[in-house]
């Protein structure tokens, strides 16, 4: 099993120095990936239940959303792709109801170009309803807008003269799609959720399937259901790189063990401190017990 870091927000290396610090770390450390999150504007009273509350025991870390900086993900990869050599730079996830597809299809082909080809898309339909009332996107299509807007990236990357008519999204006329990504035919999707929603949009379009802060005990059941459905639609549940996210200071060997055996990949570590070297000492840390269990 491989091993990542997910920086959340990035409250941790929200500046230069603290992230070419990390980068540095993660590719001495023979990390796979750095992975971080996304989000545009976020309201200071939240309501919406997280929908992670199981693994946190009903301790959910709003803070972490309502007081902490929160990086833009695209710039931060951009910035990561042009201070390291090696490791892959995603996001997890874009919340692809917030963006048009045209701009984000620009922004993932040209990290992909700069990455020299490191770049992962990893997608979700968001889960921060007042998030959702403050941009003006009305919370109920965000499953509808993200399969729509998917499917016009996949076409703004692989097509010549591409062509579209949804709900959403309209065109009908030749457009300069430059850059294409380097990764074809695109970026890996790995599409975010447990939910049968997002299980579905993985076997639709997803090179991939990115398991939030799930306990290892539930991921071979909910893989159980996606191999069905996977099953149903004539693919290959081993055409999935399976990915999940674990708290550093609570995945310890046994817990590491769990995933590893559940079938997942790559396991990212969720630092919890704001202190860049405390981070890059969890990482030391991380990256030892995951070696350890393989």
């Amino acid at each position: 099993m491989k091993y990542g870091v997910q920086l959340g927000g990035g409250a941790s290396v929200s500046q230069r120095d603290s992230l070419k610090k990390l980068a540095a770390a993660a590719e001495e450390l023979d990390f796979d990936s750095v992975l971080i999150g996304d989000h545009i504007v976020i309201p200071k009273k939240i309501n919406t239940p997280w929908p992670y509350d199981e693994y946190v025991g009903g301790q959910t870390p709003y803070a972490v959303y309502t007081e902490m900086e929160w990086l833009d993900p695209f710039d931060t990869m951009a910035f990561l792709a042009a201070i390291t050599e090696r490791i892959r730079l995603g996001i997890s996830v874009v919340i692809v109801p917030y963006r048009h597809p045209f701009d984000v299809a620009r922004r993932v082909a040209t990290i992909d170009v700069l990455s020299g080809g490191r770049f992962v898309m990893g997608i979700g339909v968001g889960w921060l309803e007042e998030e959702f009332r403050l941009l003006n996107i009305p919370f109920k299509e965000r499953g509808a807008r993200t399969r729509e807007y998917i499917a016009v990236m996949q076409a703004l990357w692989t097509q010549d003269a591409p062509r579209f008519s949804g709900k959403f999204v309209e065109l009908n006329e030749d457009v300069n799609v430059l850059p294409r990504p380097l990764q074809k035919p695109h970026p890996p999707i790995w599409v975010g959720g447990e939910s049968k929603p997002a299980m579905r949009r993985v076997v639709s379009f997803g090179n991939g399937w990115h398991c939030g802060l799930v306990l290892p005990k539930r991921i071979p059941g909910l893989l159980d259901q996606i191999k069905g459905l996977m099953e149903e639609a004539g693919r290959d549940l081993n055409e999935l790189e399976i990915t999940a996210l674990a708290v550093s200071d609570r995945a310890g060997d046994k817990e590491i063990g769990e995933y590893r055996a559940a079938g997942v990949d790559v396991l990212y570590m969720l630092p919890l401190s704001n202190d860049t070297n405390a981070v890059i000492e969890e990482m030391h840390s991380f990256a030892d017990r995951v070696k350890a269990t393989n």
